[in-house]
């Protein structure tokens, strides 16, 4: 009897979970059209590209909110799979994966700790819950976290509050407490918002303390150790740039928290209920996508009561667990109440299992209260799959309209796959210019994304601003104006007669390429050519031109060389030698540079009559405000020996 009962038992928890596992992954892979890739995603792809290939070891991640740079674990994690393909696509579905086995973890811990029926319960809203889809298909660094949480908290509870009798169990309880704290110490890192859940690791600890083995806990300190080893250097070398980085930081927080604010709360419910997605999808089009799931929305608000009964059934449950499950679900939010930076959703998403949790140990709750009141158990069965149904159908309604509708930022941006036939086009060209609103890597998205959807495809992607730059490749090309490119005179120069339209969504505006054999000829004042003058960093200076109060530099460019960012000035200087005007701008970023290219830079420079001498100098500037530091470039001969730091230009004898 035992052995049938525990073998039914076996085949309900295994069919529970597989369709827990069949609605979690119908949603996260469904419409895999619609997955957007904008500049945060970009950024990180570009970082874990560079790693995957060999070309550099990143000790730090992105910038985060704050300004203080973010862990590189995630740049590392995405390492892997960029390893197997360099295609961001290809990714994005790996990370849809790994957040379907996220939901799976979910459902062994509950079902582990907590019961049967509050593991589907949770499960099934966590699978369904239109936040977590969403987080769960982007190359970003908060996409990857929860799964690693979710695994670190089972080996954790595994390893401190397992009996340690049996000697197999005994050294899987060892492995466990070795394991836990580095694994948790690596979810935690991939975003600052994560940092209050390391409360968890000494709540388990002082709940476990009876079963600590001290091998295992000391091995689980030194690995974690090494774990934030990297971030350790990395930030402190960018604090040996910027002494100031962390202090700067910490006063804008100051100046912010003077009010106590309502949006982590806020966020909380709606990560609760599955509530106020198209608000974060399209906030000047949410009801447009709200018609679609009219007649029944905000019926998942009653999650929230459900929340609530969860917490008391929790502390009735687990008086041990229900704390630990507080501290997940809520501490996060609640120490940003007090707004020292600016909240977004995205924040808390690991709060979402725990949320989901407290709200299976609602259901159950109300479950067990409606078993004496025979049609009460299918009534709130009935109404639980309405909700799911319900939860479901507001991420298919968003997913359709975002599809095909324009969605103005920061609302949900451009979907890759509407990037793919100009990708696919741009792929037969070994060169592309892509001409847009900004060329900074970290600033602006369309740098980031061309250049990694295009990793391996094409050897040479430049994105370039048409104010100040105009380049011209060596070889046949691509120019494609963006979107958000300003027109222009330089926009102009890379249109020709031949535009092929590459749409984007209805109401958007489309990509335009151009192909070109030979450069475009340069439409502005006549270039005089001079002595070519090598600075150390490859870069030659090959003419000038001053006409109508400016000042045209041409340059003739190396082979590209990412993370060389420089400045340049031109001075003019009378005979006497006194300055009489002064230019000083961003040289175009050393990551766009492609070998022989002739790169073009102007500015504002007043003309004077008594200028004699030109000179041209290229310099770099590190650390902020009052530690500025200016290092130039030296001009070298064809051996590499120094031989002064600028190019003086005589002006009289090019009049002569």
């Amino acid at each position: 009897m035992i052995a049938r009962a525990w073998a039914v038992e076996h085949w309900r928890d295994l069919l529970s979970l597989l369709l827990i596992l069949a609605l979690a992954a119908a949603l996260r892979f469904g419409r895999g059209d619609v997955v957007e890739y904008f500049h945060d995603d970009a950024m990180l792809a570009t970082l874990a590209l560079e790693l995957a290939d060999g070309l550099r070891f990143p000790l730090t991640g992105i910038l985060s909110s704050t300004g203080i740079p973010n862990s590189p674990v995630s740049v590392y994690l995405l390492a892997f799979p960029f390893t197997l393909s360099s295609d961001p696509a290809f990714v994005i579905h790996v990370i849809m994966l790994w957040n379907v086995i996220g939901v799976a973890l979910l459902w062994l811990l509950a079902r582990r700790y907590c019961g049967s029926r509050i593991a589907f319960i949770a499960g099934l809203l966590y699978a369904v819950n239109p936040w977590a889809v969403l987080f769960s298909r982007k190359i970003w660094a908060q996409e990857l976290h929860t799964p690693i949480i979710l695994f670190g908290l089972l080996l954790l509870l595994y390893g401190y509050w397992e009996s340690h009798e049996g000697g197999r169990r005994k050294r899987y309880v060892y492995l466990a407490q070795a394991l836990s704290l580095p694994i948790l110490l690596i979810g935690f890192q991939f975003h600052f918002a994560s940092a209050p859940l390391l409360l968890l690791i000494p709540v388990a600890l002082w709940l476990g303390r009876e079963r600590v083995f001290a091998g295992a806990l000391f091995a689980g300190v030194a690995l974690s150790l090494i774990i934030i080893l990297p971030y350790v250097i990395g930030l402190s070398q960018t604090l040996a740039m910027d002494p100031t980085r962390i202090s700067d930081a910490v006063d804008r927080s100051v100046e912010r928290a003077a009010e106590l604010s309502p949006a982590s709360l806020n966020a909380i419910v709606q990560l609760a209920t599955g509530d106020g997605l198209e608000h974060w999808m399209a906030p000047d089009q949410t009801s447009d996508i709200a018609l679609g799931y009219a007649p029944l929305r905000h019926f998942n608000l009653a999650l929230l009561p459900l929340l609530f009964i969860g917490i008391a059934a929790a502390f009735r449950h687990s008086r041990a667990l229900a704390p630990m499950l507080l501290i997940w679900a809520f501490l996060p939010s609640l120490l940003l109440t007090v707004e020292w930076t600016p909240v977004y959703v995205h924040y808390f998403i690991p709060s979402i299992p725990a949320l989901a949790l407290l709200s299976g140990y609602g259901g159950d709750w109300l479950l067990r209260l409606a078993e004496r009141r025979r049609p009460m158990p299918v009534t709130l069965w009935l109404s639980f799959a309405l909700l799911l149904a319900l939860l479901a159908r507001i991420w298919i309604v968003s997913m359709n309209y975002l599809a095909e509708q324009h969605v103005e930022y920061p609302g949900f941006t451009t979907p890759m796959s509407k990037l793919f036939p100009l990708r696919e086009r741009l792929s037969a060209f070994d060169d592309v210019v892509i001409v847009a609103r900004g060329m900074s890597w970290n600033l602006h998205h369309e740098v980031a994304v061309w250049d990694t959807l295009l990793w391996d495809a094409v050897t040479c992607v430049r994105t370039i601003i048409p104010e100040g730059y105009a380049v011209f490749p060596l070889r046949s090309f691509a120019a494609v104006i963006a979107p958000n490119a300003p027109s222009g005179a330089i926009t102009d120069l890379y249109r020709n007669e031949n535009p092929a339209f590459y749409a984007t969504r209805v109401g958007g505006a489309d990509y335009t390429l151009y192909q070109w054999e030979n450069a475009p000829p340069w439409s502005g004042a006549a270039i005089l050519s001079i002595e070519p003058e090598l600075f150390e960093i490859g870069v030659r200076l090959i003419g000038y031109a001053l006409a109508d109060e400016r000042v045209i530099l041409e340059w003739l460019l190396p082979a590209r060389q990412s993370g060389a960012d420089y400045q340049y000035s031109a001075q003019l200087f009378d005979a006497d030698g006194e300055r009489l005007s002064q230019l000083d701008a961003t040289f175009w970023h050393g990551r766009h540079w492609c070998d022989g290219d002739r790169l073009l830079t102007w500015g504002p420079l007043a003309a004077n009559a008594r200028a004699t001498i030109l000179k041209v100098a290229l310099y770099q500037l590190a650390g902020e405000n009052n530690s500025v530091r200016f290092t130039n470039m030296n001009l070298v001969d064809e051996l590499g020996n120094p031989k002064g730091q600028s190019v003086d230009i005589s002006l009289e004898q090019r009049e002569a």
